[in-house]
């Protein structure tokens, strides 16, 4: 699995023991990831991402998304720090050799989110855990002070709370109709 891992994070041709070649596919938020991150270019950013890579198994490429390696690519270019906090080991040693092949720095944390998120400022968010909307709302009023960006993936789960406490409107939301939604918050203009 680390042979196919550091092929397609290397960009070099893997060739299965079956003689199949992955295709690498891209994604719906491959687009939001690049979109978001256009709005900061030139300036170096500090990114808190809550959720690692799961797998890198092709198959879950499309769900999952693979955000690190955005983030981890603007950090790499522009300056700035990605922080990546996940409660799964396996999937933080994911992100941690994505990071290594493709040689940008993250700060990993073995950590539930709520216990370290808004301890420190970022530009950017990226609330990518676990399923339930009151973890999501938790880990958002953190930061709602801030001026940052936030992407909360799956938002038609993860979100519902934050509609129900937050007012938000065309001027600090938008909302992505990919998979189970994709909401992107401008801290800045929350009311």
């Amino acid at each position: 699995m680390h042979d196919l891992a550091y092929a397609l994070l290397s960009g070099y041709a893997y060739v299965g023991l079956d003689g199949t070649k992955p295709s690498p596919k891209s994604t719906v938020r491959d687009a939001i990831f690049e979109t978001v991150l256009e709005q900061f270019v030139p300036k170096p950013i500090n990114v808190f991402q809550v959720g690692a890579i799961e797998t890198f198994d092709m198959d879950w490429r499309i769900g999952s998304g693979w955000s690190d390696i955005f983030f981890g690519n603007y950090v790499r270019t522009y300056g700035g720090k990605l922080t990546v906090v996940d409660i799964n080991l396996d999937s933080l040693s994911n992100s941690i050799f994505a990071a290594a092949c493709l040689q940008y720095k993250i700060d990993p944390i073995y950590d539930d989110a709520k216990n370290t998120i808004g301890q420190e400022n970022h530009d950017l968010y990226y609330l990518d855990g676990g399923n339930d909307p009151r973890e999501t709302l938790d880990q958002f009023t953190k930061i709602t002070n801030q001026n940052a960006v936030v992407v909360i993936d799956d938002y038609d789960i993860k979100g519902t709370l934050i509609e129900e406490n937050f007012e938000l409107n065309e001027n600090n939301f938008k909302k992505f109709s990919a998979f189970s939604g994709i909401g992107v918050i401008d801290l800045k203009g929350l009311s």
